[in-house]
């Protein structure tokens, strides 16, 4: 039911039309779902009128237009094809702050990263306006993508900044909170719900499997097998990402 195919237009940029050779070339192969991975620390590659420093600011200038993602989407339904969103988060977050800083969870200057790696840049999910700002985002997207999943990532979020913040640390000392797998787990939930309110299922890598994550998340294991055995020995779907 998932044969997928993901492309990051984040870390190298691609075109419409090199998108549409790939759905040409998925169709023929009888693959029926593409992954764009939309948002990383090389750049953010959406087109948002609610929030347009995220693309203006984010981007250099190489992202897709809603008007061309909608293209997109016609080209790949009419070949029996899903796009299913990812807009990573909160770590590989890096091109989500030079538009707007108050996400960061460290200080500034923020700017686009320029090289392959795992940065330090992460979203700050202590304060109230990050979900203000994501629920904001995540339902306009909801309404441009018609498929039911949409993927929030959750890859290789360090934690380093959240460990030199004060106020993320006393955040979590009230609250309980005994790490930062616990902190992300808290994020996550709060976004599930987001996604959820505007008619969305949840799909993340295999690094947001913790305790109390709700069961209709689905997890997409890249690390390989272990987390395939583990997320489904507890219940959870599962897209193996790993050969």
């Amino acid at each position: 039911p998932w044969r997928g195919l993901l492309i990051d237009v984040c870390r190298h940029w691609s075109p419409i039309e090199v998108i549409k050779r790939n759905i040409d070339g998925m169709c023929m192969v009888k693959m029926n779902v593409l992954h764009l991975h939309l948002t990383e620390d090389q750049g953010f590659r959406i087109e948002s009128k609610k929030r347009p420093k995220l693309h203006l600011m984010g981007s250099n200038g190489d992202f897709y237009t809603q008007e061309q993602m909608r293209e997109i989407i016609r080209y790949a339904s009419d070949r029996g094809i899903r796009v299913v969103p990812e807009f990573d988060i909160p770590g590989h977050a890096s091109s989500w702050m030079p538009g707007y800083p108050e996400l960061a969870s460290g200080p500034g200057p923020h700017q686009i990263e320029r090289k392959f790696g795992v940065f330090d840049p992460t979203i700050d999910p202590t304060k109230k306006g990050t979900y203000k700002l994501l629920d904001c985002f995540l339902g306009e997207m909801a309404d441009l993508f018609p498929d039911p999943y949409m993927h929030i990532g959750g890859d290789e979020n360090n934690g380093k900044q959240w460990d030199k913040n004060p106020r993320i640390q006393e955040f979590m000392r009230k609250h309980g909170i005994k790490d930062n797998h616990a902190l992300q787990n808290h994020f996550n939930k709060k976004v599930m719900a987001i996604l959820k309110k505007h008619g969305k299922k949840t799909i993340g890598w295999d690094e947001i499997l913790q305790p109390g994550l709700p069961q209709d998340a689905v997890i997409q294991s890249w690390r390989g097998k272990e987390g395939l055995k583990e997320a489904t020995t507890k219940g959870y779907q599962v897209i193996l990402s790993n050969g």
